[in-house]
């Protein structure tokens, strides 16, 4: 009985003091992070226990093979504390390294350790990850990488298996339903006769997912002959055809409609055709809709160009004026690599405007440019990125040999940045472009700024020394978003952000109201389509506040 009471006396005992000593060379902010045991929890002997296995295997990844863990648990009341003490013993380096069953000067590039490192575990994992993958990315099919440790005498062996070189002797494609054979094999590019090349296999799987209407795609490779492979790709075919549905909502009230179809083959070839109606209206009675289309068509010549065509029509409500757009863009893209693409656009748009109080009655225009757009994308997530970089830059040229009313030259530049920042994420945005005029040119193609997308806080396009009844423009644009994403449970998600811009027709930092600031606080809620997102926005220069409803981050 008193045994009984003892360890529910312990098992009872709440955790009010969790530290760590004799760690000199790791921190203790990272053995918090890697134990179970928190602070404010119950104390359990079996999660201590298991809390000592995690810093010793720690430590060994960190290069201590000779660490010691021994805790001292103090009860106090009805209160835990508990203290580690640590003795990380010696540290070795790393005084030679010997490589069994390849050329040195083959592969040396690929080594992330050098003499006088530490035994660092991840760095010798992503060694031999790297050194195994050169091998499988030139033939070698069934190569293997394996390593022995040998610190107190400071050597690491890397003994490489490189069994033998396979050729490509068939590609056989398995699951097809409606999709013709020759839509997946495009995607796929490694060929017969070709050596065996890892990369550009993992590359075809993600090549005919993105497609869009294939579930899984499993490979299997058969050998048949003494140096030749089979590979079979093994698909589960979807439906081709998507209905996508939109809601947003923004305070002052106004409320946002769209749906989508997409047809991800069209006539059984690979094309792809989206058409996008769109339909906003606010409380006052001014309301806009949108007609969008898409039409892709890719792999065009040996080049493997994508050719994009992009009709849309717009109409919008306001209180001040009423204006219709329309026209239409043709582009040509060409993907550099996974992470880099080209393209180069035309757009055609007309423009009417046609103001309800001021004069003149009516402003007409054409504008006839093209785009030079290059964009980087190292980003880990599409919809919800961790860590990495996008850059956009983009040189427009209007009118001149082109024709049309307005004649200018834009160039912008637009970066993002994703970095972990204690279990969580910091982005960030700065969007900077400059307008020159030529010749004439509307007011209609400058700049603008205020918005869910840009300044939260501030009414949609209410920025700029230019004006159209409320919406305002200039020639400058500064813009620049921070966002801190905070996970939760169930999918949950919490954002505090800071946005900062300016639109001006030069730059004068005097000016006293040159720059605007809002701040603020979001929701999200994770779905396999993106997250959903509420945000408040306060501007700091102004009273008042916005809220916006919406699906993905604004970046």
């Amino acid at each position: 009985m008193i045994s009984l009471l003892i360890t529910l006396f312990i098992f009872n005992s709440q955790i009010s003091r969790l530290d760590f000593v004799g760690n000199n060379s790791i921190s203790s902010r990272l053995l918090h992070q890697e134990i179970i045991s928190k602070k404010g929890d119950e104390y359990n002997e079996i999660n201590l226990a298991f809390d000592i296995e995690k810093i010793l295997h720690f430590y060994k990844t960190q290069g201590f093979f000779h660490t010691e863990v021994t805790p001292d648990v103090s009860f106090k009341g009805d209160s835990a504390e508990i203290v580690f003490m640590i003795n990380e013993g010696p540290r070795p380096k790393i005084k030679k390294i010997i490589i069994d069953g390849a050329m040195e000067e083959e592969i040396k590039e690929l080594f992330e350790i050098k003499i006088n490192d530490f035994f660092i575990d991840e760095k010798i994992k992503i060694t031999k990850d790297k050194i195994k993958n050169y091998y499988k990315n030139h033939g070698f099919a069934y190569a293997d990488v394996k390593y022995i440790l040998e610190p107190d005498s400071g050597i690491a062996i890397f003994t490489v298996e490189k069994d033998k070189l396979y050729y490509i002797r068939n590609i056989i494609i398995e699951g097809l339903k409606t999709c013709a054979p020759k839509v997946v094999r495009r995607e796929i590019e490694i060929h017969r006769g070709d050596k065996f090349n890892k990369n550009k296999l993992t590359k075809s799987q993600r090549a005919i997912y993105s497609l869009g209407f294939f579930s899984t795609i499993n490979v299997t490779m058969v050998k048949k002959e003494p140096d030749s492979l089979d590979l079979i790709f093994k698909l589960h075919e979807l439906k081709s055809r998507i209905l996508n549905f939109g809601i947003g909502l923004s305070i002052p009230l106004s409320f946002l409609f769209s749906f989508a179809i997409e047809e991800l083959n069209i006539f059984n070839l690979g094309h792809r055709f989206q058409i996008r109606p769109a339909f906003k209206i606010n409380l006052e009675k001014e309301w806009e809709t949108k007609l969008e289309g898409r039409y892709i068509i890719p792999h065009v010549t040996p080049w493997r160009l994508t050719v994009s065509i992009l009709p849309f029509l717009w109409y919008e409500e306001k209180l001040d004026f009423t204006r219709q757009t329309r026209g239409s863009e043709f582009r040509l893209s060409k993907l550099f690599s996974d992470n880099i693409i080209f393209s180069i656009a035309n757009q055609y748009k007309y423009v009417i405007l046609e103001p309800k109080i001021t004069l003149p009655d009516t402003i007409k225009g054409i504008t006839n440019s093209i785009k030079f757009q290059l964009m980087f994308d190292y980003r880990d997530d599409f919809f919800n990125p961790r860590k990495g970089i996008y850059m956009l830059p983009l040189i427009e040229y209007a009118g001149g040999i082109f024709g049309g009313a307005n004649n200018f030259v834009k160039f912008e530049f637009e970066c993002r940045a994703f970095q972990p920042f204690l279990g969580n994420t910091i982005a960030q945005r700065l969007k900077t472009g400059v307008i020159v005029p030529t010749d004439g040119m509307a007011i209609y193609e400058k700049y603008y700024l205020g918005g869910q997308y840009t300044l939260r806080g501030y009414p949609e396009r209410s920025l700029g020394p230019e004006a159209i009844g409320d919406e305002r423009y200039g020639d400058i644009l500064g813009n620049y978003n921070f966002e801190y994403r905070i996970n939760l449970p169930l999918n949950f998600g919490v954002v505090g952000f800071f946005d900062l811009g300016f639109v001006a027709d030069k730059i004068d930092s005097e000016q006293k109201d040159f720059l605007k600031a809002s701040a603020g606080a979001g929701l999200r809620y994770f779905t396999p389509i993106g997250p959903v997102r509420l945000d408040v926005g306060f501007p700091l220069m102004n009273k008042g506040r916005e809220i916006y409803l919406g699906i993905y981050h604004i970046f």
